[in-house]
């Protein structure tokens, strides 16, 4: 693998698993400048940012009016900022009418469930144009849309189906893929909230970790193989 391609893999990864970053939108107070928030989203069956926000935001109003806007995600971790990766796109933030991925939205962010049917918040997509990739000294390089977009090749019943099974019967197996990465996980419920090409997303106790997968997959099949790999 070449180092664009390992540093493309790492800019999926963090944008998949960040979950949270900065949006940065056209001021509609202050005309010209630029006005930043950071906001939660998840990654939607077709690869793209999905976020959930309310309509009485500033931020909203202001991509109602310009959709045009930035979104910047940063790894979580101590040390030199500078030296922390982070993935910056330009894009447009669209209305998402259909709702498509509310369902794998509410799996990772409950509580949102009431914002949307209590409280008229609304699901919008991010179009990115281009990614602008920094993991620190000298690596700093654009990427297209094809290199970081990653559709997911499962689709929601294939998910779905995997995800109840490992969480009804895999307690052990999660528990064993989350002591790889972020310590034991004694005997405390792990959830497993979202699969796709490269990657698990689990929930333990009040924090999401992402799991990245040994080897692409591209169907349940290679789900089942991969998983039962990571266990043993």
């Amino acid at each position: 693998m070449s180092t664009a391609d390992e540093h493309a893999k790492e800019a999926r990864q963090l944008l998949a698993g960040t979950l949270h970053g900065v949006l940065s939108t056209h001021s509609l107070e202050h005309p010209g400048f630029p006005f930043g928030t950071l906001v939660p989203y998840v990654i939607g069956h077709d690869g793209l940012p999905l976020l959930l926000l309310s309509h009485l935001s500033q931020h909203t109003k202001n991509v109602d009016a310009d959709p045009r806007c930035g979104l910047v995600v940063v790894e979580i971790g101590n040390g030199d900022i500078q030296q922390l990766s982070r993935l910056s796109a330009v894009g447009k933030l669209l209305p998402d009418s259909d709702a498509a991925d509310a369902g794998r939205y509410f799996r990772y962010f409950p509580h949102a469930r009431s914002y949307y049917e209590r409280l008229g918040f609304r699901f919008y997509r991010y179009h990115p144009v281009r990614f602008h990739w920094n993991a620190g000294f000298a690596t700093a390089r654009w990427f297209a849309n094809e290199r970081i977009i990653l559709p997911n090749p499962l689709s929601g019943e294939e998910q779905a189906g995997i995800i109840q099974h490992m969480n009804s019967d895999h307690q052990q197996a999660l528990r064993a893929y989350l002591d790889n990465v972020a310590g034991s996980a004694s005997e405390k419920v792990v959830e497993m909230l979202g699969i796709d090409a490269e990657g698990i997303d689990v929930r333990f106790g009040d924090r999401m970790h992402r799991i990245t997968l040994p080897r692409s997959i591209q169907t349940p099949t290679d789900a089942r193989d991969v998983l039962v790999e990571m266990a043993t």
